[in-house]
């Protein structure tokens, strides 16, 4: 099923005019991994934003595993963006390669291919 966010997200990288549907994997596993952040971030927001929790009977303390969790996940989503051109960096570097690369017409194409 395909979710409003990956729709929306299709239509930005339309937008921009850097869409293919063979970026259509990619946008479902960027998308799946934003709407995990959502839901631990929602987690963390009714733990009142506990950045350290108790660990059993004792007064020592750990790191929330959400937070550690969000952590990761904020590095995944912005590794997916970056390779999807949805930061202004990412959108260079995509846009600086489609320059590099000259599209042949389909005569110039059947040539080079002519005897091979």
């Amino acid at each position: 099923m395909v979710t409003k966010l990956e729709i929306d997200t299709k239509e930005n990288l339309r937008s921009l005019g850097i869409y293919e549907p063979e970026f259509d994997v990619m946008i479902s596993i960027y998308c799946s991994l934003i709407e995990q952040y959502k839901a631990i971030e929602k987690d963390f927001k009714k733990s009142k934003f506990e950045v350290m929790e108790k660990t059993g009977y004792s007064d020592n303390r750990k790191k929330n595993p959400m937070v550690g969790s969000m952590e990761a996940l904020r590095k995944d989503i912005l590794s997916y963006a970056n390779a999807l051109g949805l930061t202004p960096s990412g959108l260079r570097k995509i846009k600086a390669n489609m320059k590099e690369k000259p599209t042949l017409s389909k005569l110039e194409s059947a040539l080079n291919n002519f005897g091979s």
